[in-house]
């Protein structure tokens, strides 16, 4: 499976986000804490490398928590400031702290100055990472558009936190060329990659083997299954037979058990699942 996309309205998101960068003193880099990795766009490091920035792993309630402890311990080596967040459910209080923390310094040397300037933040990150509802938690209202499927925002919008700082939404914005299959599995899973261009059933034959590996108890639980040790497309047959997914002819449908599983995983149903660890990264050239 050769997953890739680009849409050509990206490559204009990001000469605006380049324009605007001028006014920017901090970056909240948005990343899935399922996938902390795979969903960290490679091109930001350039284009953000004179920034501050403050890398956000967010949806960290639908990560195993002991994983997304390991991952901050990880960004915390490298020297960036890193925190999970969950836009829908946390309070907002201890993200706009480390907000300001990051920002004091930008504020005091202006204070020093007698001056009193507003201070702007931009969020970043690729596409359903979960921007516009951060942004919405932190400014305490729906005034950004959300939707749980890329390519919702498309333009820049301002909203203020307070009396002093300024926040940027973003459009999520990918890199032209995914290198990484298993990487681009993750980035499809989290729904991230528009999924008209998807094959559902190989993304769910993707799925199947990353619970075998992984998380085999939780399947074999939750689809009743007789055992995990046979082929993926085996699995999805008796994931088919267990649901009553059965079309004429004593077909298992498989398109339905292909998007079934998909969803329930995308849903938290399976559970709190991570994608990757640190140590996965272990031998890949970070």
């Amino acid at each position: 499976m050769n997953i890739q996309w680009y849409p050509g309205h990206m490559a204009k998101s990001r000469r605006l986000m380049l324009e605007k960068l001028k006014i920017i003193d901090l970056i909240i880099e948005v990343v899935d804490a399922r996938a902390p990795f795979s969903t960290k766009n490679p091109d930001f490091d350039q284009l953000f490398r004179q920034k501050k920035r403050l890398l956000l792993l967010n949806k960290s309630d639908l990560a195993e928590p002991e994983i997304t402890r390991q991952w901050l311990e990880y960004y915390k080596k490298q020297g960036i400031p890193a925190m999970a967040f969950c836009a829908v459910k946390d309070n907002p209080k201890a993200l706009i702290g480390a907000i300001q923390n990051e920002l004091s310094p930008i504020i005091e040397k202006y204070r020093a100055r007698g001056m009193t300037k507003t201070v702007r933040c931009m969020a970043a990150g690729i596409p359903n990472v979960g921007k516009s509802a951060l942004l919405n938690r932190l400014a305490g209202g729906k005034k950004l558009k959300e939707g749980n499927k890329p390519g919702v925002t498309r333009g820049l919008q301002w909203v203020k936190l307070n009396a002093q700082i300024e926040l940027l939404d973003s459009p999520g914005l990918m890199w032209p060329k995914i290198e990484s299959q298993r990487q681009a599995l993750y980035i499809a899973l989290l729904k991230s990659i528009n999924e008209d261009i998807l094959n559902t059933e190989e993304l769910a034959l993707g799925l199947v083997d990353f619970f075998k590996t992984r998380y085999l108890d939780r399947l074999v639980q939750r689809y009743k299954l007789e055992g995990a040790d046979q082929p993926n497309d085996v699995i999805l047959n008796e994931i088919c037979k267990n649901r009553g997914f059965i079309l004429k002819g004593e077909e298992p449908d498989i398109a339905r058990a292909a998007n079934m599983i998909i969803d329930e995983f995308q849903a938290g149903k399976l559970g709190r699942i991570s994608l990757e660890t640190p140590a996965d990264l272990k031998g890949q050239n970070e």
